[in-house]
């Protein structure tokens, strides 16, 4: 028995066949050629990058598959550094909590995991240009268990003339989504855009097929964003959480879309501009997107009205074992505690979003009767003696409500708004144009304009749009007073008739 054991334990195979893992790691899971790519990407800019290219084109020798190519002018890499980073785990900032990677297989999980050959190019000041390879096919044919040797070389046509920096070029990539290389750039730019929206931001130049890539914030607060008009809601949330013996932080931060300016656009439109359908939380780690989805939101549903919000969940990669962050990075699976800490709060945030939303399409609903009674009122206008002319300045109180409105050549504007007056409606003469700002809290509004503009019945919709035509009249014989008094003298009439109003309906 015991000579038994001695044969046994002198059996010693290999950790790993080296071409069966390959084949194996190819089934690793990005979930887009964009976040296999942004593998590259992350070394890139890792390596101190400011300008990141990639290029998508055809196969050569008849090769009809595509082919990627990354450019950086990053540091570059020495022959240790170059042959470390094409093995698995083979990075020398192995657990780095500091950025954007972390186990050092990026390159070549993400290089494989879309094509069968991936080159290296490298270089640095003092030095001529490196190359290396892994070649899936190569290995399997030769069975080697290791990596060719690193080569100097002359440096070829496509490495740019920078003092450093390196190129990957994966060829024959057979799992690309898009067989034609315009496709495939054009999705990467989405894709690029919004993972690196923050980089872009920072002055990081990135470009697909010679074309800028243009940050995409799902947010639509970002300046420069390809899609802009979102309006932060409250203050960012913040949460230190300690891990082991440091802390790291947790800022959330949400936005509103702009219902009354996109509502009416076409569902084509709304879908390309990522508002339907799109995922509303986006998590960022140290900078970069690596999810979106709907997440944090506890027992809440995700109902239609959530189309219209936003919220991005940043993190520090000190916590990314309470996130459930694995090496590829492009997925979260939070532990319960961290579900504990931050749901509660987001998911409070996330009804209150739904029911503004809610309540907002109701207000767009209300003021399709306004915009007939604007029409209406405009056809009459040339019939009716001028406006006086001078400049009449905005109160202050109503400033920030007229200057959200869209500015026309109308003679007349009229909207829906909370108010931070008691009047029933508010009359602002702005650029020769009479603004009517209705008071959604005055029970005028409440109890008479409102239901009839929100009823789905045919000819309430024409009595609401009378009524608003009245509004108009009185609004127009305020702004022709060409006395600053009389003007007073209106505005308190106005005001005191409001009150009025609001104890008859409220008895």
């Amino acid at each position: 028995m015991a000579a038994q054991v001695d044969s046994v334990s002198a059996v010693r195979p290999t950790l790993v066949n080296p071409a069966n893992f390959l084949v194996a790691t190819r089934d690793s899971g990005y979930k887009t050629t964009g976040l296999a790519v942004a593998e590259l990407i992350d070394n890139s800019l890792q390596a101190g990058a400011r300008h990141v290219a990639v290029d998508v084109a055809a196969g050569r020798g008849g090769d009809c598959r595509a082919e990627i190519t990354v450019t950086d002018d990053g540091d570059g890499m020495d022959a240790a550094s170059l042959a470390g980073a094409l093995t698995f785990g083979g990075t020398s900032r192995f657990n780095d909590r500091n950025s954007l990677g972390r186990y050092g297989m990026g390159l070549p999980n993400g290089a494989l995991s879309r094509s069968r050959r991936v080159e290296v190019y490298t270089w640095r000041r003092s030095s001529g240009v490196l190359w290396s390879r892994l070649d899936i096919d190569e290995l399997a044919q030769s069975g080697d268990v290791t990596l060719p040797p690193v080569e100097l070389i002359d440096r070829p046509e496509f490495v740019p003339c920078t003092t450093s920096g390196t190129v990957v070029r994966l060829t024959r990539c057979d799992r690309v989504e898009y067989k034609r290389p315009s496709a495939l750039a054009r999705r990467l730019r989405e894709d690029l855009g919004r993972i690196y929206r923050h980089f872009l931001a920072r002055g990081v130049i990135l470009q697909v097929n010679g074309q800028l890539v243009v940050a995409n914030d799902p947010l639509c607060l970002l300046p420069g964003s390809k899609i802009t008009g979102g309006r932060q809601f409250g203050d960012d949330l913040r949460y230190e959480i300690p891990v082991s013996s440091a802390t790291g932080a947790i800022s959330v931060t949400f936005s509103e879309l702009p219902i009354d300016r996109w509502h009416a656009l076409s569902t084509e439109e709304k879908r390309s501009m990522g508002v339907t359908a799109g995922p509303p939380v986006s998590v960022v780690r140290a900078g970069r997107e690596i999810d979106r989805g709907w997440f944090f939101m506890g027992g809440k549903r995700r109902e239609n009205y959530d189309d219209w919000w936003r919220c991005e969940i940043r993190f520090d990669p000190i916590l990314d074992e309470l996130f459930g962050i694995t090496h590829a990075k492009q997925t979260i699976s939070p532990r319960p505690e961290l579900l504990d800490i931050i749901s509660p709060d987001l998911e409070t945030i996330a009804r209150a979003l739904n029911g503004r939303a809610r309540n907002r399409f109701l207000l767009v609903k209300a003021t399709e009767p306004l915009n007939a009674a604007e029409k209406q009122a405009a056809r009459a206008d040339p019939s009716l003696p001028s406006l006086p002319r001078g400049r009449r300045s905005v109160p202050g109180e109503l400033k920030d409500l007229v200057d959200g409105l869209s500015r026309n050549e109308a003679p007349y504007q009229i909207a829906a708004a909370e108010l931070p007056t008691m009047a029933a409606y508010e009359v602002v003469v702005r650029d020769r144009q009479i603004v009517v700002l209705l008071n959604t809290k005055h029970p005028w509004y409440r109890d008479l304009y409102g239901p009839l503009a929100m009823s789905e019945s045919g000819r309430d919709h024409d009595l609401a749009r009378q009524v608003a035509l009245t509004v108009l009249a009185s609004a127009r014989a305020e702004a022709a007073l060409l006395r600053g008094a009389e003007r007073g003298h209106a505005q308190r009439l106005r005001q005191a008739s409001s009150n009025v109003l609001a104890t008859f309906m409220n008895a």
